[in-house]
C-alpha cells in the first residue's frame, strides 16, 4: 500500500508541474511542500495530518492555509504543549470538524513528561524580535519555547531588550508526554497518517524517530531543520534514506523528506 501512494503522489506532484527526480539538482524550491500537499490530496481523501507544536494553528503556520481550504478532505490531530495558546487553537480550528487537540508533547516510552524553557510572560513587552509585527502578542514568545534552555537563553540574548538576569526571563514547564501509536490509537478520526509536519524547536529529529519507533511512517514529513547542528543534520538523512525517504532542504531553514 506504501508503494501505491508513494507512486500516486509523485504522479499528483507531476499534475502540478512538479519532477521529484529533479529535485536534488535544484537548490532550493520554496513551493514544494505545499504543492506535495496538493498532489497527496489529488489521490488520498481524507488526508490524515499531525502537526506537533501547533502553537495557535494559524500565524507563522506552513499548513494552516492548505486545512482551511480541504477541510471537508483532513483529518488533523494538533499537538501543543503550552497550556495558555490552547484557546487560541481552539478558535482558530473551530471551523474544522474533525480537528483534534492535544495539550500535551511527544515523547518515548521512557518518559512520562519533559521539561520545556519558554519566555516569562512579564518580559513579553521587552520582546524586539524585528519579525511578526503583524502577529498577536503570545505568538512570538510561544514560539520559541524548547527544550534547549542554552538555545532559549541565546535567543533571548538577542531579541529581548531587558537588564534583568536571562535566568529570570526564562519559564520552565513540565509537560506531560505522549507517544506516537497512543495518539493514533486514541483518535476519533484516524489509523494512519500520511502527513507529519514537526517544528519543535530544535527536537524535530527526535520527533519524527519517536514515529519511526512507533511504526508510524507517514508518506511525507515535514521538519523545521535550522536548530540542527551539522551532526544530527547528517544523521537524519542517513536514519530517514534508510526508511525509504527522500530528503529534500527546499528552503535553508525546512526539510521535506517523502517516500
Amino acid at each position: 500500500m506504501k508503494n501505491v501512494i508513494k507512486s500516486q503522489v509523485k504522479a499528483g506532484l507531476n499534475r502540478f508541474g512538479i519532477n521529484v527526480t529533479s529535485m536534488k539538482s535544484q537548490r532550493y524550491n520554496p513551493e514544494l511542500y505545499i504543492n506535495s500537499l496538493r498532489g497527496a490530496i489529488s489521490i488520498k481523501k481524507p488526508l490524515n495530518i499531525v502537526q506537533v507544536g501547533a502553537n495557535d494553528g494559524k500565524y507563522n503556520d506552513p499548513i494552516y492555509n492548505f486545512v482551511k481550504s480541504h477541510k471537508d478532505f483532513t483529518n488533523i490531530i494538533l499537538i501543543e504543549p503550552i497550556q495558555s495558546v490552547i484557546p487560541y487553537l481552539e478558535e482558530n480550528y473551530s471551523y474544522h470538524s474533525s480537528a483534534e487537540i492535544v495539550n500535551k508533547a511527544i515523547g518515548d516510552k521512557k518518559l512520562s513528561s519533559i521539561q520545556l524553557y519558554g519566555v516569562n510572560q512579564d518580559y513579553w513587552d521587552d520582546i524586539n524580535a524585528g519579525y511578526g509585527e503583524e502577529w498577536p502578542k503570545y505568538r512570538i514568545p510561544t514560539g520559541v519555547t524548547t527544550t534547549d534552555k542554552d538555545q532559549l537563553l541565546q535567543w533571548i540574548s538577542e531579541n529581548v531588550q531587558s537588564d534583568a538576569n536571562p535566568e529570570n526571563i526564562i519559564r520552565m514547564y513540565d509537560i506531560e508526554t505522549v507517544q506516537p501509536d497512543l495518539l493514533i490509537n486514541e483518535s476519533q478520526n484516524m489509523d494512519d497518517v500520511q502527513l507529519l509536519q514537526v517544528d519543535a524547536e530544535g527536537m524535530d529529529d527526535k520527533i519524527v524517530y519517536s514515529f519511526i519507533e512507533s511504526d508510524i511512517r507517514p508518506n511525507i514529513i515535514n521538519i523545521e531543520s535550522k536548530h540542527l547542528n551539522q551532526a544530527k543534520i547528517e544523521k537524519f538523512n542517513k536514519i530517514m534514506n534508510k526508511e525509504g525517504y527522500n530528503i529534500y532542504d527546499y528552503t535553508s531553514s525546512e526539510k521535506l523528506a517523502m517516500k
